[in-house]
C-alpha cells in the first residue's frame, strides 16, 4: 500500500486494522473504514472502469453516491454477486472481491476500446435507426449486440442470505444527515415532533465532518469540530432517532 497517497491520518480510518481485498484478481490492502475507492487510490489504482459506449478509460471522481465512473461488480462469480455498485459506497472488509465492468479481457486492455476510434460512425442515437433494418439481417448479430449492452452481470443463482425489514413511524422524516439535515432534525425534535433522521453513509455529518479549515470557522470552531458538538447533542434528544448504515441495514424499507 502506498501510504504517501493518503492526505492525512483520520479518526474515521483505523490504521491499526489492516484489511486485504481483491480487485480484478489482484490482492491489495487497506484499513478499516476505507471505502473500496479510497483503498484503491491509496494503492495507486486509478483506472477502475470503462465508459459504456466508447469504452474510454474511467477513474474515481467523487466520494459518494454521485460517483459516475467507479461502478464495479462485487463478489463476481458467486451467488452473492452484485453488479453496478459504486466503489465509493462500499466499505472494504476481509475477503472482499470486486472487479471492473464493461471491459474485456481486462480494464487495462479492453477490446471494446476500438469503439473510441470508430466513434465518428456511432453518433448519438445511431442504434435507433440502424436496428430498424429487416429483422432477418440483425438476427445474425443479435447475440453480440445483446452482449454489448449493460454493464455488470446479474446473479444466476438465488441469494442465500435472508433480509429483514423494519417499519418505523414518525412525524418528520429527514433524509440526509449533512449539516442541513442535522439542524432540520434537531429543530423538529425540539418542537416535540417524533423525528427520524436517515443517511446512506456509515457516519453522519456529510462532508463537513472532514472540514478542518481554520479560515472557515463556525462559532470560533472549525466546521468539523462544530458539527461534532451538534452530533453529540442530537444523539441525546429523546424525540429524535438516527438511522444510517452503521445502525440500520434496511434504510430502503423505512
Amino acid at each position: 500500500m502506498t501510504k504517501n497517497l493518503r492526505v492525512k491520518s483520520s479518526e474515521y480510518i483505523d490504521e491499526t486494522n489492516r484489511i486485504s481485498f481483491k480487485f480484478n484478481g489482484r490482492t491489495y490492502h487497506g484499513f478499516r473504514g476505507d471505502t473500496l475507492a479510497s483503498a484503491l487510490l491509496a494503492n495507486d489504482v486509478h483506472l477502475v472502469g470503462r465508459s459504456f459506449k466508447y469504452h474510454r478509460p474511467r477513474g474515481i471522481m467523487t466520494s459518494g453516491s454521485e460517483e459516475p465512473n467507479a461502478i464495479v461488480q462485487i463478489n463476481p462469480g458467486t451467488n452473492r454477486t452484485e453488479p453496478n455498485v459504486r466503489a465509493t459506497e462500499v466499505e472494504i472488509y476481509e475477503g472482499l472481491e470486486a472487479s471492473s465492468q464493461n471491459c474485456w479481457p481486462s480494464v487495462e486492455f479492453d477490446i471494446g476500446g476500438i469503439n473510441n476510434f470508430l466513434s465518428p460512425f456511432f453518433p448519438a442515437g445511431f442504434y435507433y435507426k440502424t436496428f430498424m433494418w429487416p429483422a432477418s439481417f440483425w438476427e445474425k448479430y443479435e447475440f453480440f449486440i445483446r452482449h454489448s449492452a449493460g454493464l455488470g452481470k446479474s446473479p444466476t443463482s438465488s441469494d442465500p442470505d435472508i433480509y429483514d425489514h423494519r417499519n418505523i413511524h414518525c412525524d418528520v422524516l429527514v433524509v440526509g444527515a449533512g449539516i442541513s439535515g442535522i439542524l432540520a432534525a434537531k429543530n423538529a425534535a425540539k418542537n416535540n415532533f417524533k423525528t427520524l433522521l436517515v443517511d446512506e453513509k456509515n457516519e453522519i455529518g456529510g462532508s463537513t465532518i472532514y472540514e478542518n479549515n481554520e479560515f472557515n470557522k463556525i462559532d470560533n470552531k472549525t466546521p468539523s469540530e462544530w458539527l461534532k458538538k451538534e452530533i453529540e447533542e442530537i444523539k441525546n434528544i429523546k424525540k429524535l432517532e438516527i438511522k444510517n448504515k452503521n445502525k440500520c441495514s434496511c434504510l430502503s424499507s423505512i
